[in-house]
Order: structure tokens, then sequence, then C-alpha cells
């Protein structure tokens, strides 16, 4: 699909007589639609990383990095396995469901990529008319909102689009599936937030929500809670009446959360204007620790778990990705990264999986 955008009626320019905007531009439409818009050669060695992250950039790049544990597991290797011109606009979101990832940009296109096989699957373009700013998988299916005012429903077996799902008034900021696939949740610009029935693709309720937009809003792992993210402050709903459950704050803006669970207790982890990462408790609401190790804003936050071990990722907007010990982070005050990479880019957004063995990655190229 993105390949259709170098199409025009109108005379090209040339070289000498473009801006430096047109032909940077015009460099990663050659990149993007080529033959060799596939993961990198070197991607395809036998590479038995322990965790992969993904990040995606307002330069139009998708990072992907491997994190390998040293000998005695105190520290992380950070090395880049692809840098992929994967868009023509800013990259806003990116998820991985399986061995599938998916990027999302302001270009309207969603790409796919088997991280498994390590290399593109394809693209999906044409039902979204605005920035794709949310992608969300749940076991077969993939969810993605828009700019448009709509989410779209696709069926990850063949890449089958199922259904739109209309109920907001403005841009999808956010969307959610609950851990029993059921239902979702979404926010928008419009300020409210809607259940949908997925089982039906229909709208359950609408709630509004007050004066503030919405940014962010997530389950925790029982599904029992549900936390929406605003300008600064996280609200921390109950299922069972919908109501506030508790209330975190704070006086610098948030640009991202994450919920985690350790101990069987559920923690917010989050990343602000301020350049800390704090960790607050869900139950109380009272922040637990701040980390301070980036040197601008917090712009994302993933969480990886492996085994009995999860690991937080973190970028900063100057393209700094650091890992960081979740049980450590919060049982000790004085918090280093495992491992830190640059992208020098200024990063967007941020997703991560366990690594794929070199054995199973063998075996399921034979399929």
């Amino acid at each position: 699909m993105a390949s259709s955008t170098t199409t025009t009626t109108k005379k090209r320019p040339r070289t000498e007589d473009m801006t430096d905007s047109q032909k940077t531009k015009k460099q990663i439409l050659e990149k993007v639609t080529s033959s060799e818009s596939l993961l990198p050669t070197s991607a395809l060695l036998k590479v038995n990383e322990n965790y992969r992250i993904i990040v995606g950039t307002y330069e139009r790049l998708l990072f992907g990095v491997n994190a390998t544990w040293n000998e005695d597991k105190t520290q992380l290797k950070l090395d880049p396995i692809f840098i992929i011109p994967a868009h023509t606009g800013c990259i806003r979101t990116v998820s991985v469901g399986g061995h599938f990832l998916a990027s999302g940009s302001s270009d309207e296109i969603i790409r796919l990529y088997d991280v498994k096989k390590r290399k593109e699957y394809g693209s999906l373009g044409g039902h979204h008319s605005g920035d794709i700013t949310d992608i969300q998988f749940h076991g077969k299916y993939m969810l993605s909102a828009s700019d448009d005012h709509s989410i779209n429903l696709w069926r990850t077996k063949d890449w089958e689009f199922l259904k739109t799902l209309k109920g907001h008034k403005g841009r999808v900021n956010s969307i959610a599936i609950h851990p029993t696939g059921k239902i979702a949740l979404s926010v928008s610009i419009d300020r409210t937030v809607i259940v949908w029935n997925l089982m039906t693709g229909r709208k359950a309720s609408i709630n509004k929500l007050g004066r503030e937009e919405p940014m962010v809003v997530l389950w925790n792992t029982k599904g029992d809670q549900y936390a929406i993210m605003f300008n600064k402050t996280i609200n921390i709903y109950n299922v069972s009446d919908a109501k506030v459950h508790v209330t975190i704050s704070h006086s610098s803006k948030f640009h991202t959360m994450k919920y985690v669970i350790h101990s069987g207790k559920d923690y917010i982890v989050t990343g602000s204007e301020d350049k800390v990462i704090r960790i607050w408790n869900a139950e109380s609401g009272e922040c637990i620790r701040e980390i301070k190790g980036h040197k601008l804003r917090v712009k994302a936050i993933t969480a990886i778990t492996e085994e009995d071990k999860t690991i937080l990722a973190s970028v900063s907007s100057d393209g700094l990705i650091k890992c960081w010990d979740l049980e450590e982070a919060i049982t000790s005050e004085d918090i280093q990264p495992l491992g830190e990479y640059n992208t020098k880019c200024r990063a967007t957004c941020i997703t991560g999986h366990a690594g794929f063995s070199t054995t199973d990655n063998n075996n399921n190229n034979k399929d």
C-alpha cells in the first residue's frame, strides 16, 4: 500500500529543486517500497536473545534491539538486530501478538512482521483514514485504533478485515482488551470510555469521563480493575461498579503507563515529562519508587516477563533505551540500569517480547 503514495499526477520535482524534507521523504519512500525493505540479512543470523525490544520513532525508523544476559545475569547487552525505514510517516504505535509485530503510523498504514522468522509479512491499508494511534492483540485477533474515530477488528490467521467499531466522536487514543478477550475498552479525545462486546462487535456502554482528555487505558492482570491515564492523574476503576478505586496524581505530565505484577500485587509504572520513572502501588496509589535514569522526558515504557523475571524497558525522547530489573526497582532504593542502547532518534513508542530460541526459529522456518 505504501508504494501508492509515490504515484501522483503532478510533475515530479527534479532532485536539485527539492527541499531537504522532500529529498528525505523520497529516500525513505524508495527504501520502504524497494525489494530490500525486508529485515536486514543480519536479522537472519542465529541469535539466542533473552528479550527483544521494539522502538518506533518520529523519523519513521523501526528499531529491533536484542537484549542478552551476561553469564551471571547481572547485565544485559543491547544490540540492534534490525533498523527498518518502516513507514512514510511518524510511527505512532508498536505491538506484539504471538509471533507477529505490528507498527502503526501517521501514514495510515499498519505494517506487519513475523518476529519469529524475522521477516516482513505485509501491510494493511485502506481501512483507516487517519493516523493509527494504537494496536492491540489478543489470541487470534488484532484491534487497531485511529484518528478517524474508529476501531478496526482483524483476524490474524489470514489478516481478514472483520469489522469497524464505531461509537466515538473524535480520535481514539487507546484501546485495551480484557484478559478474557470478550470485551474491550477504548478512550477518546471526546472524553468518553466505551465498553465493547467483542463477541458481537457492538458497543455495550459509553461513559463520560469529565473535562480532561483520557490518553491511555489498561486492564490489570486479573481483569477486575482498569486504569485510565489523563494529563497529570491516573484513575483506577473497579469493574464491579465502574467507580474510581484510587487516584494517582503528580505535578509532572504523564506520558506513559504500564501495569505490572510482582509478588501477587499490582503496580503501575509511569514515565513523565520530568524525566522520572515512577512505580505506584495500584491498591493505595502510593509512589513507592522513583527512578532517575533519563536526561529527557520518558516517552514510553514496556514490561517483558521471562520465566520468573520481569524486565522494564523505557525509552526517552532522545531515543535512549534503558532496561531495569522490576524486582530490584521495587525492593531497592539504589537501582542502576541493566543495559542501554541509543537509537539517536526521537522515540515515540515501545514494546517487547521474550526471545525465541534458535531451535524454535529453525523449526519454524521449515514450515
